[in-house]
């Protein structure tokens, strides 16, 4: 009976998810779990949950494998209102059908996770190993890998402490100045350490066959991201979703199609515009004046209206993923004199990491991107 429950709930603590063989501090295998009985051991007033009709009780059906103070707190006399009979199935049950679907899937279904957090106009977000791993699990039909090398948190790119990040302000910094902001400078440094000395190293010695990215960040910098991923390597792109605050993919949400027009049908010169209206619509008299007798390309949705949830499902980002590589050939065969492309966004984050992945540093022009300021738009940095 103790063996089964350790089994069926994978040596993990079944609330915290915790790994319950690891001495925290010799690193020696060390058995820290306890099993809990969900109604109590004995049919009295003292034994958490016990004046329940339940007859047997020591059963792997009523017993869960936590750590010790997991077990503390569910049986505490203050918390009994909290973790009743009910709740803990819920959670044991939770815990241990995710434990037997992750530890079913095939070898080819094991995904490196990639996490690049940073703060969005002083906002940011929770995006927990935890939180990637549940979403891989629930959304991809992955498991996730987080490998030893990477301090069992996968690949973090953490960019709240970057100097700058809380002050920027292009407003002070001259137009001529790509990327010229110390912040932008800083940020791409810290994104290029983590990439070549962690996420490559790993696809060089084949330890990572499959990667799903998490990114939330300044759009210059999510695209910049996408822009540095090894383009042999399958890759999904994950969305946070301001609907519920998760990333979880919705595979009830409508499927959104995208298409480009030509706004502004000026010959083909060495630069061009391409304006992004996903999330949200950028006006033309926002354009900057320097851009506004340049060839002006737009994305925008087809049959529904530009929103901050647009990409809910995942067959829509592929929408716009395909209207991107649509357009990138369309340059490259009608349109080879526009060597930069001036880059003007309202989208998902999601879609910024896509544009980055998409272009094919090799063939398609370089991406001069621009970021939203109180004075409005200006030159965050060029990806060349």
């Amino acid at each position: 009976m103790r063996l089964e429950v350790w089994v069926r709930s994978g040596g993990r603590c079944a609330i915290c998810n915790r790994y319950l063989l690891d001495g925290g501090m010799t690193g020696r295998t060390v058995r820290q779990g306890e099993l809990a009985h969900i109604v109590g051991q004995q049919q009295t007033a003292g034994s958490p949950r016990g004046e329940h009709d339940l007859v047997e009780r020591d059963t792997a059906d009523n017993l869960m494998l936590v750590c010790a103070d997991e077990h503390d707190e569910i049986d505490a006399s203050g918390t009994l209102d909290v973790f009743t009979v009910e709740r803990l199935r819920a959670l044991k049950r939770a815990h241990e059908d995710r434990i037997k679907h992750v530890t079913g899937l095939a070898d080819d279904r094991a995904t490196t996770v990639l996490r690049m957090v940073g703060r969005v106009r002083g906002q940011e977000v929770e995006l927990t190993r935890q939180t990637a791993a549940t979403t891989v699990i629930t959304s991809g039909d992955r498991y996730p890998l987080f490998l030893e090398s990477y301090e069992r948190h996968g690949v973090e790119i953490d960019l709240r402490h970057v100097a700058g990040e809380m002050t920027i302000d292009l407003r002070d910094i001259p137009d001529e100045e790509i990327g010229g902001s110390p912040y932008y400078r800083a940020a791409t440094a810290a994104i290029d350490e983590v990439i070549d000395n962690q996420l490559n190293r790993g696809i060089a010695r084949d330890k990572v066959a499959h990667l799903s990215v998490f990114g939330f960040a300044r759009l210059p910098l999510l695209v910049y991201l996408g822009s540095r991923l090894d383009d042999t390597v399958p890759t999904d792109i994950y969305q946070r979703h301001r609907e519920d605050e998760s990333w979880s993919w919705s595979s009830t949400a409508p499927v959104v199609g995208f298409a480009v027009h030509l706004d502004v049908d000026q010959p083909p010169a060495h630069e061009a515009v391409l304006v992004l209206n996903l999330s949200g619509t950028i006006q033309p008299e926002e354009v900057p004046h320097q851009l506004a007798g340049l060839r002006r390309y737009r994305i925008s949705p087809v049959g529904a209206a530009a929103a901050p949830d647009v990409l809910r499902n995942r067959a829509s980002l592929t929408q716009f993923q395909e209207v991107l590589r649509s357009l990138f050939a369309d340059l490259e065969a009608s349109a080879k004199q526009v060597r930069r492309l001036h880059v003007l966004f309202a989208v998902p984050l999601s879609a910024g990491v896509s544009l980055g992945r998409v272009r094919d540093r090799q063939v398609h022009p370089a991406l001069v991107l621009y970021d939203r300021t109180p004075s409005g738009y200006r030159r965050a940095l060029e990806i060349p």
